[in-house]
């Protein structure tokens, strides 16, 4: 995947102590549903890596506990065999030699593989920092124009509104002044008469 590059230094990263952005509740809140392949893209591959990281830890540790066990069996059976030469159960110490064999071989593969991952996670972290801070500006621009237009817009409606509200004073304040001018002189029966006949 072709990520639409920027000039950022990794080492800002460490300085910055940038944390896994798929993780980080500001970071998920702004990008973590934008339409914008280059995030897509390093966001899903670093879930995936974050996630066979975590499989790979709970894996060890199930193989530890039955490392364990296998152990204390082989100590328990090699125990029987000396002590109480129970010479048939020799067999089942070749089975428990053999699986911890097998656990030994697992746990070198995931070992390895545990300390290859953070690397693995902190380049794809990295790529996922570069694709949000070319999205993020291009972003902020489109946005900063946007809101320019809405702060003029609601400036001019401003305006606007100020002059209706002036023009409505003005019209409240003729309605008012002719409403009393014509009552003082024609008094308030004749007034409610000429409102019927001549507003209706």
């Amino acid at each position: 995947m072709a990520f639409k590059k920027i000039d950022l230094d990794e080492k800002i990263i460490l300085k910055n102590k940038i944390p896994l952005l798929i993780e980080d509740e500001t970071w998920v809140k702004l990008f973590g549903d934008v339409n914008n392949k280059d995030i897509q893209y390093a966001e899903e591959e670093l879930k995936e890596l974050v996630e066979r990281k975590r499989e790979l830890e709970r894996r060890q540790k199930t193989l530890q506990k039955d490392k364990t066990m296998a152990m204390k069996m082989i100590l328990g059976i090699s125990n029987a065999v000396n002590n109480e030469n129970k010479v048939h159960t020799v067999g089942l110490l070749d089975e428990y030699k053999e699986k911890i064999e097998g656990i030994n071989e697992e746990l070198d593969d995931i070992t390895y593989q545990l300390e290859t991952l953070p690397q693995e996670i902190r380049e794809l972290n990295f790529q996922l920092l570069e694709a949000t801070v070319y999205y993020g500006y291009k972003e902020l621009k489109t946005r900063e124009s946007k809101l320019k237009e809405i702060v003029d817009e609601l400036e001019r409606l401003r305006k606007r509104i100020k002059v209706l509200i002036n023009e409505k004073y003005d019209y409240e304040e003729w309605i008012n002044l002719t409403y009393s001018f014509l009552h003082g002189l024609l008094g308030r029966e004749e007034t409610e008469k000429l409102d019927e006949r001549i507003l209706e």
